[in-house]
């Protein structure tokens, strides 16, 4: 318990750290080439109606990337939509130790979507620690982390996807 406790801290640290020294690079995406998706797998998200939104955005399928977090998992595993991730992934002075979750948080995609409405630390410091260029996310979650927040739930898939769409029109970034 007292682990937990320190790991959770240093989470905690680490979000504060990353949103002080983020660096907004939404200028740099004149189209989306590459697509993020970070999930909370504890809750139901249709992965498919992602894959979908990645084809309306133009993105290619194999430059689509899924994450989920799963609570509480002793096993994780990965299918072919998507990669997982648990409290397991992370040290106790919050280092990530899983090499498929440092590579989702290195790579530099134009967009990530954040796609979860209920704020935890081991979500949120993924979101944060992101080298993403353009972040998009639920108003339930820190607005510090995201470019662009949209104002509806998880839970209506397409209405957030059809609000999304609109708001990379006017940015022309679709």
């Amino acid at each position: 318990m007292i682990l937990k406790g320190l790991k959770r801290n240093a989470l905690k640290k680490s979000i504060e750290s990353h949103i002080k020294t983020r660096k907004s690079r939404a200028k740099e995406v004149s189209s989306i080439k590459s697509l993020a998706v970070l999930i909370d797998a504890s809750q139901s998200v249709n992965v498919l109606s992602l894959v979908k939104l990645a084809n309306e955005l133009g993105v290619k399928s194999d430059r689509l990337k899924v994450m989920g977090y799963k609570e509480d998992q002793k096993e994780i595993s990965d299918d072919k939509d998507a990669a997982y991730y648990n409290d397991k992934s992370f040290g106790v002075g919050g280092a990530i130790k899983s090499n498929s979750l440092k590579d989702f948080i290195n790579e530099d995609y134009d967009v990530l979507i954040n796609f979860y409405s209920e704020s935890k630390q081991e979500l949120d410091y993924i979101a944060a620690a992101s080298k993403a260029k353009f972040k998009v996310g639920f108003a339930e979650i820190d607005n510090r982390i995201n470019d662009l927040v949209i104002g509806s739930s998880d839970q209506n898939t397409n209405l957030f996807i059809s609000e999304l769409k609109k708001y990379l029109k006017i940015l022309q970034i679709i």
